[in-house]
């Protein structure tokens, strides 16, 4: 994301090595990229992810599967 700054990042909370948590403190702890949006994707629909996600600075959560519209709210928001 610091070499190429995104105008919006969709983070699934479950990847390999490192958890959407993570990756979105690791990315608003940087300068260059703290001010880039983040929107957490999940397939688990938990309020405890929707609030940590929250308190994270994640502009939005997005529960799998998603529909059209919601990304659109997401992209419009």
């Amino acid at each position: 994301a610091r070499n190429n700054l995104p105008d919006l990042i969709f983070m699934d909370i479950n990847m390999p090595g490192m958890d959407g948590f993570a990756a979105t403190r690791k990315l608003k702890s940087d300068d260059i990229t703290k001010s880039i949006p983040v929107v957490f994707v999940s397939s688990k629909n938990q309020k405890a992810d929707q609030a940590w996600g929250q308190m994270l600075g994640a502009k939005g959560y997005v529960s799998k599967p998603y529909s059209d519209d919601q990304i659109l709210v997401q992209l419009q928001g």
